[in-house]
C-alpha cells in the first residue's frame, strides 16, 4: 500500500511532465503555423532517413537470419529503400502523401481523446480532453476533406492548430490536477 507522500510525489512528477510535454507541443504547432514549409520538408526529411536506416536494419537483418528469410527481408528493405529515396529525392510528393496521413491521424486521434474523456468522465477538469479530441477530429475532417491540398501550407496549419490545442488542454488540465492535489487534505 502507498502512503500519501508517495502519491503526492507521483502526481507532482507526472504533473511536471504532463506540463513540460504541453509546451513542446505548444511550441512544436507555433513553429508548424510559423514555418509550414519548413516544418513540411523537415517531416519528410526526418521520415526519409528513418526508412533507409529502417532499410539496412532489414538487409542486415536478412543476412544474420538465415536461409528462406533474406529474399523476404531484401524485398522489404528494398521497399523501405524505394519510400526513403523518394522522401530524400523529391520531399514534396512526400510531404502531399503526408498531409491525408496526417489527416487520418488526426481523425483517430480525436476519436480516442473523446473516447478518453468518457472512460476519465468521473475525474474534475478533464473536459479539456473532450475539447482537444473536437477540435483535433475536426481538423483531420478538414485536411482529409481538402486533400490533395491546393497549398501545402494548410495541412501543416491544421497540424500545427491541433498542436497549439493539444499543448494548451494539456497544460489546462496539469495545472487544474496541481490545484486539486494542494487542495486535497492528507488524511
Amino acid at each position: 500500500m502507498r502512503s500519501s507522500t508517495e502519491s503526492d510525489i507521483d502526481v507532482s512528477r507526472a504533473t511536471r511532465w504532463l506540463i513540460a510535454s504541453a509546451v513542446v507541443v505548444f511550441a512544436c504547432g507555433i513553429l508548424a503555423i510559423v514555418l509550414p514549409l519548413t516544418f513540411s520538408l523537415g517531416v519528410a526529411g526526418f521520415l526519409g532517413w528513418l526508412f533507409l536506416f529502417a532499410a539496412v536494419a532489414h538487409l542486415v537483418f536478412g543476412l544474420h537470419l538465415g536461409s528462406g528469410t533474406l529474399a523476404w527481408q531484401a524485398f522489404i528493405a528494398a521497399l523501405y529503400a524505394l519510400a526513403a529515396i523518394n522522401l530524400l529525392v523529391n520531399p514534396l510528393l512526400g510531404v502531399v502523401l503526408l498531409a491525408l496521413v496526417i489527416g487520418v491521424v488526426l481523425i483517430a486521434e480525436g476519436i480516442i481523446e473523446i473516447v478518453l474523456f468518457f472512460v476519465l468522465r468521473e475525474y474534475r477538469h478533464v473536459v479539456w480532453i473532450l475539447i482537444d479530441g473536437v477540435v483535433t477530429l475536426v481538423l483531420g475532417i478538414v485536411a482529409c476533406a481538402h486533400w490533395p491540398p491546393a497549398k501545402l501550407e494548410l495541412v501543416q496549419y491544421l497540424v500545427g492548430i491541433s498542436f497549439i490545442s493539444s499543448g494548451i488542454s494539456r497544460f489546462l488540465l496539469g495545472f487544474a490536477i496541481r490545484v486539486m492535489e494542494r487542495e486535497t487534505p492528507i488524511a
